[in-house]
């Protein structure tokens, strides 16, 4: 009888631990999600990121309540600066959702400070500008599907759209990590032989 009292509470644990939402780790494929988890700019739900032609794909999990955020651009920005425009391909997902506390409880509401990414980013002729996507999370569709317990968030994709890194928070030497796994994921167009 205790066997099989044991093997049932496995197994309850196994189908729960299946169950909810899931953590985005190194090694997972979080995209495409189950459902529809974000919105692009024109309003369109997506499961999946939008197809890039650059061979370094981040992924930024941007919220307006975290002051941290702000860091992450800049080290993200600095350490694509010595490589070519079309290099990094950022995939901006905003939560456009805050807790707010009032006397009538908490509640969810716009942010009350949306941010741009900093630096700009609108010159073409800088160089060190990554292209940037910018998605809206679905507020109760990402929660459902994903965990999220920290902030602010950066992955990097593989090829085939697998976390390869995962950086949670921000540290000083984010800069120089992120730009040696660009640096290795990145290939130099090869040039055209001579005389050509």
């Amino acid at each position: 009888m205790r066997t099989g009292a044991l093997t049932a509470l496995i197994v309850s644990l196994l189908l729960l631990a299946g169950c909810g939402p899931k953590a985005i780790t190194v090694g997972s494929r979080p995209f495409p999600a189950g459902r529809a988890v974000f919105t692009d700019t024109s309003g369109k739900a997506l499961n999946a990121l939008p197809t890039s032609a650059e061979p370094v794909g981040l992924v930024f999990l941007d919220f307006p309540w975290c002051p941290a955020c702000a860091d992450v651009w800049r080290a993200v920005r600095f350490s694509a600066t010595p490589f070519p425009r079309g290099t990094v391909r950022v995939y901006r997902v905003l939560f456009d959702r805050e807790t707010v506390l009032s006397p009538a409880g908490r509640r969810e509401a716009p942010p009350l400070r949306p941010a741009p990414p900093p630096g700009g980013g609108d010159d073409p002729e800088d160089a060190g500008t990554p292209e940037i996507t910018t998605l809206t999370a679905l507020p109760g569709e990402f929660q459902e599907e994903f965990r999220l317990s920290h902030a602010p968030v950066l992955l990097l994709l593989d090829p085939d759209g697998k976390v390869a890194r995962r950086w949670i928070g921000y540290s000083v030497g984010m800069s120089r990590e992120l730009a040696s796994e660009i640096r290795k994921r990145f290939r130099a167009p090869s040039l055209p032989p001579p005389g050509t």
